[in-house]
């Protein structure tokens, strides 16, 4: 059976990898500063999902709200379920496969290009419906408007293959 990611660092290190993927679908321009932003959400999600919660003006008066710090939260939020669909999976595979980890596998769910057709390992469109309503959730509670909290769902699902 697989095992679960081995540490708190390695199921960080999923998260920031899926945040990535739905980066590029919806504001590749925050890629740059993703491990940054990562740092200081990991240090204190609450106050940087606080000081993201309200727009801020950039130089010319333009309002702006960060992705990142709720792609993370996301990302954190569906990372137990991702576990148990892998649990899920490696139970009718050969034993030498079932033996990768968790994070391994979790990997494989991760599209690395948004036009990456889904893989071998995909989820069903009922799991990607759970994570995406887990999602809207905690965007919820984390003071998002339904549209934004609907983006930062839609784009973390869709960094992930989900068969047709």
């Amino acid at each position: 059976m697989a095992r679960q990611p081995q540490s708190v660092g390695e199921q960080r290190a999923l998260a920031v990898d899926l945040t990535e993927a739905a980066l590029v679908r919806v504001a590749p321009d925050e890629i740059p500063v993703l491990d940054e932003t990562a740092a200081d959400y990991y240090a204190n999600p609450t106050a940087i999902l606080q000081r993201d919660g309200a727009d801020r003006p950039l130089g010319a008066g333009v309002e702006i709200l960060m992705l990142t710090p709720y792609l993370l939260t996301a990302a954190n939020a569906v990372m137990p379920m991702l576990a148990t669909f892998v649990g899920e999976i490696v139970k009718g595979v050969a034993t030498d496969v079932a033996k990768d980890s968790t994070s391994t596998w979790i990997r494989r769910f991760i599209k690395r290009r948004p036009d990456e057709p889904p893989g071998a390992l995909a989820l069903t469109r009922g799991q990607a419906h759970l994570l995406r309503g887990t999602i809207v959730e905690r965007c919820f509670q984390a003071g998002l408007p339904s549209a934004q909290a609907a983006l930062i769902a839609d784009a973390t699902v869709g960094a992930l293959h989900v068969r047709p």
